[in-house]
């Protein structure tokens, strides 16, 4: 190999792992990459980029469906629109290879060694990369998850008749009847994506709301939607076997942390009784000059708070000095309607003894959600009632993914619910709903009615 001793060496592809050898590179490091997988990881090949593929055709289906509506006369094809799977997942695979060959080309480009190839901690620095061993004075383990297995006392998953999320992406004729175990992001997205293919789905979630850990209105609402959409939404209830009317059951009970075979113990890398590894605010381990990111960490494991945690490994793996700070971290789960959050819930910051004033606006009130046939959703703003600083937002609805961005900067800097209202939102967007939502906190909202506070 020509980096034998780099300077850094990253063990993982995903988007912490590639990020982390891309920000080290352009320092001026020597940097080996090693990953099993192929660039990107199970985001770019598995995850985030082949759903959303998926969910954008979804989309662009439902918007076909709706022609009439707009004013759109669509000539006969002697039939209606339909989803098509098998050319769904052929569009899937051409957007993976491309994002994949960029990765690529960026790796060749920033002088990155991309190593294809299992590695495995040896400790004192030393890593068994395939037949050779590599020595480097910083490394930075991403390794990411895999899914969870089934639930005790069901059937193991065996990419038949019981799936996990990895399956579900391949399956090119879509199941006429299909069980959800788990309504959280990844079993809500699928049962998007398969209801739209005409697939008869139930989700089945044992805590009392989907989308736990998100604001509960949230939750409740998207459930709402889904019933309206056809599919069937059991809440509080767990599944103790599985019924023969459904031909696919497919488990989403969250993912764990793939640190079982990569030499933690040898290297002296302490990991937590689920299984992560321990790190600090600096991502660094229990082992000197070994850091941690993304899932395999487990706190947040989301792509973006992987390359957020990038940033801060390298930073401090190079010598400087950075933190990571968890405050304002975004979530977007891609249904129909999409839904968004981050920072404090109004419940999250009652327990922390937060004394809260809560503005929320209605989609259906925006001029742009009227004229774009989107008129579902809300705006929910957090604000703490002293300061009027902004704790926490939610978002369910139109572009909630993209709404969530300046409610997330808002957090980061520190900014007061007054400020927002200063902020001039152009006219007409669904970004509009963000500074009514900051207005409501206030009961002063122009577009809707709110009685006056006492």
């Amino acid at each position: 190999m020509a980096n034998d001793t780099p300077d850094l060496l990253v063990i993982g592809a995903g988007p912490g792992g590639y990020g982390a050898a891309i920000r080290a590179a352009q320092r001026g490091a020597r940097v080996t990459l090693v990953s099993d997988a192929p660039p990107g990881g199970v985001c770019l090949h598995l995850g985030c980029i082949p759903t959303k593929t998926l969910l954008a055709s979804v989309e662009a289906f439902r918007t076909v469906q709706r022609a009439a509506e707009f004013g759109l006369e669509v000539a006969s094809t002697g039939g209606t629109p339909q989803l098509a799977a098998d050319a769904m997942l052929r569009r899937t695979r051409k957007v993976t290879s491309a994002m994949g060959k960029g990765l690529e080309f960026l790796f060749r480009k920033n002088g990155i060694q991309f190593v294809n190839s299992r590695a495995r901690l040896l400790g004192g620095g030393r890593v068994q990369v395939g037949d050779d061993v590599l020595t480097a004075p910083r490394i930075i383990l991403a390794t990411g998850s895999r899914p969870a297995p089934t639930p005790s006392g069901l059937p193991a998953v065996d990419g038949q008749r019981v799936i996990n999320s990895n399956h579900a992406l391949h399956l090119t004729e879509p199941p006429k009847k299909l069980l959800i175990i788990g309504g959280g992001y990844i079993g809500c997205e699928f049962a998007c994506i398969f209801r739209a293919l005409g697939s008869e789905v139930t989700v089945v979630e044992a805590l009392a709301n989907l989308l736990p850990g998100m604001d509960v209105e949230l939750g409740a609402t998207l459930a709402k939607f889904f019933r309206k959409a056809g599919i069937e939404v059991r809440v509080g209830e767990t599944v103790s076997e599985f019924e023969p009317g459904f031909d696919r059951v497919l488990i989403s009970v969250g993912r764990v942390p793939n640190t079982g075979d990569i030499g933690c113990d040898a290297a002296g890398v302490k990991l937590t009784a689920r299984g992560h590894v321990e790190v600090n605010e600096q991502m660094e381990t229990s082992a000197p000059g070994i850091y941690a990111i993304g899932d395999v960490v487990g706190r947040f494991p989301l792509a973006h708070v992987a390359s957020a945690q990038a940033r801060v490994a390298v930073a401090n793996a190079l010598g400087d000095s950075a933190t990571m700070d968890y405050a304002a971290v975004p979530g977007v789960v891609f249904t129909h309607p999409e839904v968004a959050s981050v920072g404090l819930t109004e419940a999250e910051a009652q327990a922390q003894g937060r004394a809260v004033r809560v503005g929320k606006f209605p989609m259906a009130a925006l001029g742009r959600a009227q004229a774009s046939g989107e008129t579902d959703g809300f705006v929910k703003l957090v604000a703490d009632v002293e300061t009027h600083r902004l704790l926490g937002g939610q978002v369910i609805g139109p572009a909630a993914g993209e709404l969530i961005a300046a409610i997330t900067l808002a957090i980061s800097l520190g900014a007061t619910a007054e400020q927002i209202t200063h902020t001039i939102f152009a006219h007409p967007t669904f970004a509009e709903a963000i500074g009514e939502a900051a207005e409501a906190t206030f009961g002063s909202p122009v577009h809707i009615y709110l009685p006056k506070r006492a």
